[in-house]
């Protein structure tokens, strides 16, 4: 069997290519540059070719597979990427499309970077290929963009506020999505993927304030996280991240008892704790503060 992944180079994808290796699957990931192809393993083959730009020449990358995973980044292109490779998919004969959608879909389709992953949902179910759907909350691993104010400043700048999310470590979503790849009685299922509980902004502050030893304040303010990721990503996404926000902030992304389960039985053991997340880093980050 030939996996394909598309989107195999980010928080997600250099995980779930690790686990696919070791389990000696064979392996291809499509790339949109080749600087991005230098950072697949050598046991894969890469094929890095933009999608959009030319997708006669990325349908090579499909020839002879059977499964394409999907993982395709937040873009303004992100349907239309999303929809070639489906129809590429499809006229190559593949036979098996897993796809990384969202948690809290139903709701959240409205917000810009989200909506995207229900127009492809759609187009999957009636492409008449097997299917299974991922649908992660919020990642553990974003914490890491705002390590800086962290360390040097004491301020957890990720304003989730007071409902909480059930934020889910990203190796958990790559076990999940290898599992689902290699096994079987996983067509048709969407598989909500979160952690063991719900955590709100003023809780995730506190948890780094025990692990790091000194006091971490929780900025709620939107405004404030916009003006530190704003340097680093395009204006488009910074204001539509403040719209997620927003809509976190008043109504969370909750999981539940039923979720849990299914992922507790999909992985074999319950997923990461948070707090165990947050002291492996602070371990690995410590540095003295400024």
């Amino acid at each position: 069997m030939t996996i394909l992944v598309v989107g195999g180079t980010g928080k997600v994808g250099t995980h779930l290519l690790r686990h696919l290796l070791e389990q000696k699957e064979a392996v291809r990931v499509l790339v949109h540059t080749p600087e991005r192809a230098a950072l697949v393993p050598p046991q894969a083959e890469v094929f890095a070719v933009d999608v959009v730009e030319d997708p006669e020449a990325a349908s090579a990358a499909f020839q002879g597979v059977d499964t394409v995973f999907m993982l395709n980044a937040v873009t303004p292109q992100e349907t239309v990427e999303g929809l070639l490779v489906l129809a590429i998919a499809k006229a190559a004969g593949v036979k098996r499309f897993v796809y990384q959608s969202a948690h809290s879909l139903s709701r959240l389709h409205r917000l810009p970077h989200v909506g995207a992953k229900l127009a492809i949902e759609e187009a999957v179910k009636s492409s008449g290929l097997a299917y299974t759907f991922i649908s992660p909350n919020h990642f553990f691993q974003n914490d890491e963009d705002t390590r800086e104010a962290l360390l040097r400043h004491g301020t957890y700048l990720h304003p989730f506020g007071e409902v909480g999310c059930w934020r889910v470590d990203v190796r958990d979503v790559a076990e999940a999505a290898a599992r689902v790849l290699t096994s079987g009685g996983h067509d048709g299922k969407n598989y909500a993927l979160i952690g063991p509980e719900n955590l709100t902004g003023p809780q995730c502050a506190e948890a780094w304030a025990n692990a790091l030893g000194r006091p971490v304040q929780y900025e709620g303010d939107i405004g404030a996280y916009q003006a530190a990721i704003g340097p680093f990503l395009p204006q488009w996404l910074v204001f539509d991240l403040g719209l997620m926000l927003t809509e976190v902030g008043e109504h969370g992304m909750l999981g539940s008892a039923e979720e849990l389960d299914a992922l507790t039985s999909l992985l074999g053991r319950p997923p990461r704790r948070y707090d165990d997340y947050v002291a492996e880093c602070a371990a690995k980050w410590q540095v003295p503060v400024l």
